[in-house]
C-alpha cells in the first residue's frame, strides 16, 4: 500500500508524466476544447497517490479529432489503438490517453460540467468528479483485474468528496465493485449504504435519533454535538465527535479531543482522527497541504514516523515552505516536523514584491 504523499512522488517518472500532463491540458484549454483530467492523476490531484504509468484526459467523442489535430501541431504524436473507446498520443515516452467511452459509457456534456476546476501541478484545469471517478474505476473491476490493494488507498484518500450512495446505484450490477465497496464499508472508511460519513471518515447514521431524541445529519465538519448544540464542560468532546448521553466524556477522551477541536477550529478544516495509522495520517496531510491556499502544493511528500512528520518536494517561494511547517505543526501540534522542502528556483524573488496580487 502506497500511503498519499509518499512513494514516487519525486522520482523521474511522475516529473515526466506531470510536464506532459500540463503541456496536454494548456493545449486543450488554448484551442477551447472541453475535457478532464481522469484516470489516476485525477485521483492524485483530489490527494491520491501519485501514478508511474500514464496520463488520461475525457473528452467528448466529437471532439476527439480536434484535439488530435491540435496535440499534433504541438509536436505530440498521434497512435493508432485497437481500442474503440480511447485515441492515444505520446509526448516524447509520455502516453497520454484521450477517453470518450470509458467502461462503455460516454463522456457527456453533463460528465464535463460535473468536473471541478483545480490547479494541478500550478495549472489550473478541470478534474473528472470525484464521484464520476469511482463510478468508472469501480467498474472497471472485473476477473481479469480486481486489485483492491490499489483501490483501498484511493477510497482512503477521496472518501469525502463522493456520494456512496450514487456509487452504490451507478455499479450495482458489478459483483467487484460490490466487494470493493463491502471491504471499503467493513473497514470504516466509507458509511453503508444510505448512511452519512462525519468529519473522520467513519459512518454516522442518517436521520437517526440522538440521545435527546433530536434526529441527526451528516456533518462534513466539526465535531457532532447533542441535541440543542450544548457542548460538555471545556468544550472537550470524545474521539469520533460523538457525545454520548448525558453529556458524559470518557476518561482519556477529552484531552485529545480537546486537542482535535482547536485544529479544526485553527485551521478551518474537520479534525484529523489522531487514532488513525501513521500512513492515513500521512494522506491526510498531504490533502491539507493541497488544500490550505498557504501552500497550495500537490506534490510534496508526507511521511508521519510516531511522533515527526518529514516533507520533502519543491515549492516557489521561502514563504511558501515557512508555511508548509505552519500547516503541519498546526495539524498535528506537538509532533516534530523535518521540513526538507527546497526552494524550486533561487533565481526568482522568494517574496512578492508590495502591491501585487498573486494566485496560488
Amino acid at each position: 500500500m502506497v500511503p498519499a504523499g509518499t512513494g514516487s512522488g519525486m522520482e523521474d517518472a511522475p516529473r515526466g508524466l506531470r510536464e506532459s500532463l500540463k503541456r496536454v491540458a494548456v493545449t486543450l484549454k488554448e484551442a477551447g476544447i472541453p475535457f478532464a483530467l481522469g484516470g489516476s492523476y485525477a485521483c492524485w490531484a483530489r490527494g491520491g497517490p501519485e501514478p508511474v504509468h500514464d496520463v488520461d484526459f475525457m473528452l467528448r467523442e466529437d471532439d476527439v479529432p480536434r484535439a488530435v489535430e491540435v496535440l499534433a501541431n504541438a509536436g505530440l504524436r498521434p497512435v493508432d489503438s485497437p481500442e474503440d473507446w480511447l485515441t492515444k498520443v505520446f509526448d516524447g515516452e509520455v502516453l497520454v490517453d484521450l477517453i470518450h467511452h470509458p467502461v462503455g459509457r460516454a463522456v457527456t456534456q453533463q460528465t464535463l460540467e460535473r468536473s471541478s476546476e483545480m490547479s494541478v501541478d500550478s495549472v489550473r484545469m478541470p478534474v473528472l468528479d470525484a464521484t464520476d471517478w469511482f463510478e468508472m474505476t469501480l467498474l472497471a473491476l472485473e476477473e481479469r483485474y480486481c486489485d483492491l490493494a490499489r483501490v483501498i488507498p484511493m477510497i482512503r484518500a477521496m472518501r469525502e468528496q463522493v456520494d456512496w450512495d450514487q456509487v452504490r446505484r451507478a455499479t450495482a450490477t458489478s459483483p467487484f465493485a460490490e466487494a470493493a465497496l463491502l471491504v471499503a464499508t467493513r473497514l470504516n472508511l466509507i458509511p453503508a449504504a444510505g448512511r452519512a460519513v462525519s468529519a473522520e471518515g467513519a459512518p454516522s447514521t442518517e436521520g437517526a435519533p440522538s440521545a435527546g431524541g433530536t434526529p441527526t445529519g451528516s456533518r462534513p465538519h466539526g465535531p457532532l454535538v447533542p441535541a440543542g448544540g450544548a457542548v460538555p464542560a471545556g468544550g472537550a468532546v470524545p474521539a469520533g465527535g460523538a457525545v454520548p448521553a448525558g453529556g458524559a466524556v470518557p476518561a482519556g477522551a477529552a484531552e485529545q479531543a480537546g486537542t482535535a477541536k482547536r485544529i479544526a477550529d485553527t485551521a478551518g478544516y474537520g479534525a484529523l482522527n489522531l487514532t488513525e495509522a501513521d500512513e492515513y495520517l500521512a494522506g491526510d496531510l498531504h490533502e491539507r497541504l493541497a488544500e490550505d491556499p498557504r501552500v497550495a502544493e500537490l506534490g510534496l511528500e508526507v511521511v508521519v514516523d510516531g511522533q515527526q512528520i518529514l516533507v520533502e518536494g519543491e515549492v516557489a517561494t521561502d514563504a511558501r515552505r515557512r508555511a508548509v511547517a505552519d500547516v503541519l505543526a498546526e495539524a498535528l501540534p506537538g509532533r516534530l516536523v523535518s521540513n526538507e522542502v527546497t526552494i524550486a528556483d533561487r533565481g526568482m524573488p522568494t517574496e512578492a514584491p508590495p502591491n501585487v496580487e498573486t494566485i496560488s
